[in-house]
């Protein structure tokens, strides 16, 4: 029983990212949006916190559909929900907020970049190990990391769902494998 729970809250997850998508907000802008604080919305992303039926209702009556189809998994997010009266407003009065928009934070955000342009390339159909997704990322998709910034968001691809993880033996400078594990990462 447990694991449906979980299995059904990884879900109701993939649909509020889902619909942060389609509306084009961040987690700051969506949690201004609905009126709420970005720990909150982290919350319930990370399944430190349950969607409450209060919350779905809030963003269903701002997006103009009923917010319960959140919670139905067999019913289809509505891709019209972008054009809302009550969001347009929202996005002309915050325009200057960049930070509250996807499509304006792909150039700064690993999360965005990951999310929205490398599970979108056919590189990770098989399993990659970090460092081949960094030169990757590097020579093909023009895009530079700085530190551990691209592990964080690899795992937090796969912590929402949107990624797979698994063990492998590390691969050395010279080609061999050693006895370490490490995280390989694909769709």
């Amino acid at each position: 029983m447990n694991t449906k729970h979980e299995t059904y809250n990884k879900e109701v997850i993939k649909r509020v990212l889902l619909i942060m998508e389609i509306v084009d907000l961040t987690v700051e802008g969506f949690a201004a949006f609905v009126e709420r604080e970005p720990s909150h919305i982290y919350g319930v992303l990370n399944g430190s916190r349950s969607l409450s039926e209060s919350l779905a209702v809030k963003i269903g009556k701002k997006l103009g559909f009923s917010g319960a189809k959140i919670f139905n998994l067999s019913s289809e997010v509505p891709s019209n929900i972008s054009k809302s009266d009550i969001l347009i407003q929202f996005k002309k009065d915050n325009k200057e907020n960049l930070k509250y928009f996807q499509s304006s934070t792909t150039d700064r955000s690993a999360n965005a970049f990951i999310l929205e342009i490398l599970l979108k390339d056919d590189f990770l159909k098989k399993p990659q190990y970090l460092r081949d997704i960094e030169i990757y990322s590097k020579d093909t998709l023009k895009r530079t990391f700085v530190g551990d910034q691209l592990s964080k968001a690899l795992r937090y691809a796969v912590k929402v769902g949107k990624l797979k993880s698994k063990k492998a033996p590390i691969r050395l400078k010279d080609g061999e494998f050693g006895a370490r594990q490490v995280d390989v990462y694909y769709l």
